[in-house]
């Protein structure tokens, strides 16, 4: 039997909740393990069955918590690793960014 790896990340702590669901689906799955190097980022790991697909996996976790924690599934280390630094890169607002926040400060002072 084949065994496909599949990484989740997500904006919170999304783990337990995508457990519970998956408990009672017919999944056929093996739950792994990330260590998480930071507690701002909540990641998971799954092995799922090779004649298993990936719709049929999300289908079973359900739309609602994927919306909820904004849930992003990769098949490959590599997605996974290269999704995670660059979000990591893109934490920091932008210097456009800080001027518009700017321009949203001073407005305020100028109307309160």
């Amino acid at each position: 039997m084949s065994w496909t790896t599949i990484y989740i990340t997500g904006r919170a702590d999304f783990r337990s909740e995508v457990r519970k669901k998956l408990e009672h689906a017919d999944q056929r799955f093996m739950a792994g393990y990330i260590e998480n190097s930071s507690n701002l980022d909540t990641h998971d790991l799954y092995w799922l069955d090779g004649r298993t697909e990936l719709r049929l996996f999300k289908l079973a976790i359900g739309g609602k918590l994927i919306w909820k924690y904004r849930l992003r599934f990769f098949t490959s280390l590599e997605e996974f690793l290269a999704f995670e630094n660059n979000r990591k890169d893109n934490d920091a607002f932008t210097d456009e960014e800080l001027s518009r926040i700017a321009a949203m400060h001073a407005m305020d002072d100028r109307l309160g």
